[in-house]
């Protein structure tokens, strides 16, 4: 019984150590896009509408990760979820092998709306 409260304290570690890094990351990139993606572009235009385009376009990009990256985020939660459940509806029964994966398809298409829904504000910038 030790071995598997053991097992518990290392999978809650591993997901927080993941999380953490996942957010580390984000908030890299977001400081990189910020500071270092518009200052050739900036510097290119006038002064006066340097520092309004700078904000609108930052804004466009941080619009355009946040769609991408929590219907990304969705999408795997979906597919965990459906997925497993379908894994476990074959097994019982194979017959439903193809409407598993029509389930499992749909749960995926909620990353390629918001892949979609990025690409459509980025062409907006």
């Amino acid at each position: 019984m030790s071995m598997f409260r053991k097992g518990i304290k290392t999978v809650k570690a591993t997901n927080i150590g993941l999380g953490v890094l996942s957010l580390v990351l984000l908030l890299g990139g977001l400081f990189l896009i910020c500071n270092f993606g518009f200052t050739d572009a900036v510097h290119a235009q006038s002064e006066e509408t340097a520092s309004a385009n700078r904000g609108a376009q930052g804004m466009g990009f941080i619009a355009a990760a946040i769609a991408v990256g929590l219907s990304s985020i969705g999408a795997g939660i979906a597919v965990s979820n459906v997925g497993s459940a379908a894994m476990g509806a074959v097994a019982e029964r194979p017959e439903l092998m193809g409407r598993s994966i029509i389930y499992v398809g749909l749960a995926e298409g909620i990353a390629i709306y918001g892949l979609i829904i990025g690409i459509m504000i980025l062409g907006k910038i």
